[in-house]
Parts: C-alpha cells; sequence; structure tokens
C-alpha cells in the first residue's frame, strides 16, 4: 500500500472563479477594460465625426439660404417666414436698418429675448456679436453661439441685398439652427458604435468566462492531481487528451506520477533488500554453528558404526550441506556481497534437489513426480548451489501447500533453461497475491517471507526471472534463468 506522506500541498484549497485571485478575474477584468475603452474610444470619435459632419451640414444649409435669400425681392411677411422656416427646418428673424426686429418664426416671448438682445448689440453692449447685424456689417460664415430662453442656437446673419425693394424694409436676415438638432446627429453618430461596442462585450465576456472557466476546471483537476502526488498517491490519473497546453501539461503530470512510482517501488525494494541482508546475516550466524555441529555430530556417529550408512542418514548429511551452503550464501547476503559462483550442469543441480526431497515427500505423503528433459544435461548454470537453492524452496512450498507435486524442467530456449513447479494446492493467497514476492511478505503464521524474495534474487542474479500463476485449480511457479552450453566458452568464469 502507497504510504500517504503529510504537507502543505494536502492542505484544502477553496476555489471561487469569481474571486479577485481568481485566473477568470484576471482575463476578464484586463479585456473587459480594454474592450470598454475601445467602445468609449470608437463613441467619442463618432461623435465627434457626426457633429463635424452635421456643422458642415448646417453651414451649406445656411450658404443655400444666403443665395436664395439674399437677392431675392419679394417681402419677407411673417406667413412668407414660417413657410421657409418649416421648409428648412430653423428659425428666422428679419431686421431693419436700426437693428430692430421686424418678424419672427420664434415665440413672442423668445423673439422679445432675440430683440433686446440685439438691440443690446447695436448700442454697444457686449452680450451679443452676431456678424452681419448692423449697419456696416458684413455677412459670414461663421455661426455664433446665441442663447435665447432656455434653447441655444447658432446664428447666421447675412444682408439682404435686395433691400428697399418691397414693403417688408427688412435688411438683414438672422438665420437660427438649433443646437440640439447638432447635437442630436452627433449623439445618434455615437450611439450605434457604443451599444454595438458594449453588446459585443457583454457576448465576448460570456464566453470568455465560459472559456476560462472551462480552462480552470481543467487546471483545478492538475491541482488536485498535483495534490495527490505531493501525498505519496502515485496511482492518480488524469483523462485529459486535450491537444493544447493544458492537455501536454496533464500528461507531463501523468509521466512524473509513473516515474516517481517506479522510484518509490525502487526505493522500498532497495529498503527491503537491506533489511532482508541484516536479517538473513543475523539468522546466518545463529544457524551456522548449530548446523555444523550437527554434522559433527552425525559423522562422528556414522564413524563408530562402521558401517555403510542407511538412505535416511545420507538424506539428513546431504540436507545438513545444503543447509551450511545456504547459510553460507545467507551470510555473504548480510555482508553486501555474493559469494564465488560455481558454474554447474542444470541436470546435476536438479538431480540432487529431487535426491534430497525425495524423502521429505514421503515423509509427508506427497505424491513428488519429476519431468527433467535431456536437454539439462548439456547446459551450465551460473552458480549452481543458488540455482539448487531456488528450486528446492519451491518444491518445498509445494509440498507444504499440496499432494501433488508436478516438477519439469527443461532447455526451452537455446540459453534459457525453464523449470516449472505445480501443486494442486488452494492457491496463494489474495491478500498477498500482488506482493509475493517482496520481503517479509506472507500468509503463513509462522512463516517470515523471506524464502519467495530470495528465489527472485537468485533467479535476477542468474539471468532469469520468476513468476506464478494459477489455473485449473492448480498453482505454478516458473524459474526461468539463462544457461550456456558446456561446449561453448564460459563466459562466467
Amino acid at each position: 500500500m502507497m504510504a500517504v506522506v503529510p504537507n502543505a500541498f494536502t492542505r484544502d484549497r477553496s476555489f471561487n472563479v469569481l474571486t479577485h485571485h481568481s485566473l477568470t478575474t484576471r482575463i476578464l477584468t484586463p479585456l473587459v477594460v480594454a474592450a470598454t475603452l475601445a467602445a468609449i474610444g470608437v463613441a467619442w470619435t463618432s461623435w465627434t465625426l457626426g457633429r463635424r459632419w452635421a456643422m458642415e451640414e448646417m453651414s451649406d444649409r445656411y450658404l443655400w439660404i444666403e443665395s436664395a435669400i439674399g437677392t431675392s425681392t419679394f417681402p419677407l411677411t411673417p406667413p412668407v417666414l414660417q413657410s421657409l422656416s418649416q421648409l428648412t427646418g430653423t428659425q428666422w428673424i428679419t431686421v431693419d436698418d436700426s437693428g430692430a426686429v421686424l418678424s419672427s418664426t420664434l415665440p413672442p416671448e423668445t423673439t422679445a429675448a432675440a430683440a433686446r438682445r440685439l438691440g443690446e448689440s447695436q448700442d454697444g453692449g457686449t452680450e451679443v456679436d452676431v456678424p452681419g447685424v448692423g449697419p456696416g456689417s458684413s455677412p459670414a460664415q461663421v455661426p455664433v453661439d446665441l442663447v435665447l430662453g432656455s434653447t441655444d442656437f447658432f446664428a447666421f446673419a447675412f444682408d439682404r441685398r435686395g433691400a428697399g425693394v418691397g414693403s417688408d424694409r427688412a435688411s438683414t436676415i438672422v438665420v437660427l439652427f438649433a443646437k440640439e438638432n447638432v447635437d442630436a446627429v452627433a449623439k445618434r453618430a455615437a450611439v450605434l458604435p457604443l451599444l454595438t461596442g458594449l453588446s459585443t462585450i457583454a457576448v465576448v465576456s460570456v464566453l470568455m468566462f465560459l472559456l476560462t472557466s472551462r480552462l480552470i476546471g481543467r487546471l483545478k483537476r492538475l491541482e488536485t492531481l498535483v495534490d495527490r502526488i505531493a501525498a505519496g498517491d502515485f496511482e492518480s490519473e488524469l483523462s485529459d487528451a486535450g491537444p493544447d497546453e493544458i492537455g501536454r501539461l496533464a500528461k507531463a503530470i501523468s509521466a512524473m506520477a509513473d516515474q516517481l512510482s517506479t522510484l518509490w517501488d525502487q526505493i522500498n525494494r532497495q529498503q527491503g533488500a537491506k533489511l532482508l541482508h541484516q536479517i538473513s546475516g543475523g539468522m546466518a550466524h545463529q544457524l551456522r554453528n548449530t548446523l555444523t555441529g550437527a554434522k559433527m555430530a552425525m559423522e562422528l556417529h556414522q564413524g563408530k558404526l562402521k558401517q555403510t550408512p542407511d538412505d535416511e542418514v545420507r538424506v539428513a548429511l546431504r540436507q545438513l550441506e545444503i543447509a551450511e551452503e545456504y547459510v553460507g550464501r545467507l551470510l555473504s547476503l548480510g555482508r553486501g556481497r555474493d559469494s564465488t559462483d560455481q558454474p554447474q550442469r542444470v541436470s546435476a543441480c536438479l538431480d540432487d534437489v529431487r535426491s534430497t526431497h525425495q524423502p521429505i515427500a514421503d515423509h509427508l505423503r506427497v505424491d513428488l513426480n519429476w519431468s527433467i528433459d535431456a536437454s539439462t544435461q548439456t547446459v551450465l548454470v551460473k552458480d549452481g548451489a543458488s540455482f539448487s537453492a531456488a528450486v528446492s524452496n519451491l518444491v518445498l512450498n509445494a509440498m507444504q501447500a499440496g499432494t501433488t507435486i508436478e516438477v519439469t524442467a527443461d532447455v526451452d530456449q537455446p540459453d534459457r533453461c525453464l523449470v516449472s513447479v505445480t501443486d494442486d494446492g488452494p492457491g496463494v493467497d489474495a491478500s498477498v497475491s500482488q506482493t509475493l514476492f517482496d520481503p517479509f511478505v506472507t500468509s503463513k503464521p509462522e512463516g517470515l517471507g523471506l524464502g519467495l524474495p530470495l528465489v527472485k534474487r537468485t533467479a535476477e542474479s542468474l539471468g532469469g526471472s520468476i513468476r506464478w500463476r494459477r489455473g485449473s485449480e492448480k498453482t505454478t511457479f516458473e524459474l526461468v534463468v539463462n544457461v550456456t552450453r558446456e561446449s561453448q566458452p564460459n563466459e562466467w568464469s
């Protein structure tokens, strides 16, 4: 089980895409501000251009009026002025040579105000200055702001060059353009781009919010994955198949998690191997003296009998010799170095294991069947003692688990030997099936979990591997080791 390492990355984080610290806000705020400023700039430009175009149109209309009325000789009576006012959308005031108002299209109170302002201008006042009004004045094409009552006007004035003709006595014409009409044109020019800009900002903001929310959701999942990895959960997976930068980042994080998981397993194996060295060395020191004493006692007893020893005695002596070799290797393992390898014929190693384990099988009433192919007689294994110990461990485990054991050995490839040990026992406990070859993993109450890890270490040192499978109500362990032909140069020497 993967250990969970508490750290600062496992703290709970609140997630709100609308906070001022969020990526959504940081993306949308400058975008909305920039778009709003741009819309305001376009609207102001449109208003300025619209006002300029309205002023130019007003000047053109005035020039048309001046050219049409300035040389006319028909009387400008009030009905005529009303018709001209409706036709041109302007207000008219006629002034005689003395500056007095003769007629006007303005309301009476506004007309009175206009008369006062024009009179003040004639008297030398400074409140109103309408070019072209008064004796000796020249026509002007530049409008003057004129406030009459509550209405602002642009005022133009020109002399009627046909003055004196007719009975109206109008010598100067003042044409008033309502300022609000010019402003209305400018506003209409600005409103459309402003509304277009603001609606565009609203649509773009909504779309950007949805897009950034989706991106932030993907980033949040990445954040959660990184938190889990930081906590030691390297098995977490993130399914983000996007072809963009976030998708590539997710793949990179997943690859990093796989690498960390591999490194974590390597560290655990190294720690387990280190502990295995220490324990095996300690156990070997305790066992070596006991085995040596037992072997010497049996040899002395055999010498006293002065007769050929029974098979049981020979088996016991051989088992003690194997145990001594095994203990010697445990001592070397405990010191962190391997003993000197001794190449040996594969068939000889298997025959040795068969001869020493058959009496044990008979005692346990286990049916132990061997099938050793003749191809094993012409190949060598790198270290015979290690190979024999590994096969012995697998056979002993099988005899403890089942009642019928099948051992087969064959050189299935030119440089590989496969040994299979099959038993009809209940199989490997599910609780240890995934970590069966790890140190100190066992389902036996009295076991230490050191046998199979040593078998795995032996297989790897011999250039092979160990695996197991369950099928047809039987359990099979397969030990694979590298071998070389006796006729070939010994590459291990």
